[in-house]
């Protein structure tokens, strides 16, 4: 794969106005492009397509693609994500290796549902090992971190890194598990329970009431063991899985 390529293909679909749009969300060190997610979505499909790269021999090149501007990070954990059929571990690794540069809450978003959550189930890695990345790390990383149990639920996964991996499976939908991975949900959600950093309690609460809609007893009989309460923002999740677990 050719980065430059790469580059030159989403700089001809950057826009100002699309920059700025984004910047009200997320300011990133290393710069924004100010290209659509559609597009973005098309040209990682089409790179990936045209010739999948390969973790180990591509992976400069990947590391140059995702040390760009924010919308170049997106496309290489595309490209990334649909190598994890062939070799997980490999893409479980790439994903831990990109952390210390995440700058930016969707990047670490993609980086955990679809690099890290996934990968470290389907290269048998132990769950301890992922959550100690967390230990001591900036909010993005715990973020990141925190993001990987998108992966345990069976809700579709949406975003432009999307693209590549529903190209390579043919299907619309991309989603990792049939059903709530309830044992792993429960070991994130008393690890990022009294994490105060806003973006951290942003994704668990969206990660919580996926996991309440989706498996509410799991969800109740976790509340039960939770000491010295719950943190507000969660309360409402766990009062509509008691509702819904209660009614079935």
């Amino acid at each position: 794969m050719d980065p430059d390529v790469l580059r030159d293909a989403l700089d001809a679909f950057s826009d100002g106005r699309t920059a700025a749009g984004r910047r009200r969300d997320i300011s990133p060190l290393k710069g924004i492009r100010g290209v659509p997610d559609g597009e973005i979505a098309r040209i990682a499909t089409a790179a990936w397509e045209e010739a999948p790269p390969d973790p180990d021999g591509d992976r400069h090149a990947l590391d140059d693609l995702f040390q760009s501007a924010f919308e170049d990070g997106i496309v290489a954990i595309g490209l990334v994500a649909a190598t994890l059929p062939d070799d997980p571990e490999a893409a479980y690794e790439i994903g831990l290796a990109w952390l210390e540069r995440v700058d930016d809450p969707l990047t670490a978003d993609a980086i955990g549902a679809l690099l890290l959550g996934p990968g470290v189930l389907a290269a048998g890695r132990p769950l301890d090992g992922l959550r100690a990345h967390a230990v001591n790390a900036p909010p993005l990383v715990r973020r990141a971190v925190c993001a990987a149990a998108e992966a345990w639920l069976p809700e579709p996964l949406r975003g432009p890194a999307c693209g590549p991996l529903r190209a390579r499976l043919g299907t619309p939908q991309i989603r990792f598990v049939e059903a709530a991975l309830d044992g792993p949900l429960t070991a994130w959600a008393d690890a990022f329970l009294r994490d105060e950093a806003p973006p951290v309690r942003k994704v668990l609460r969206r990660i919580m009431r996926t996991w309440a809609r989706c498996s509410p007893d799991a969800v109740a009989a976790w509340a039960d063991t939770v000491r010295g309460g719950l943190p507000k923002m969660l309360g409402e999740e766990v009062r509509i899985a008691r509702r819904r677990a209660g009614s079935a």
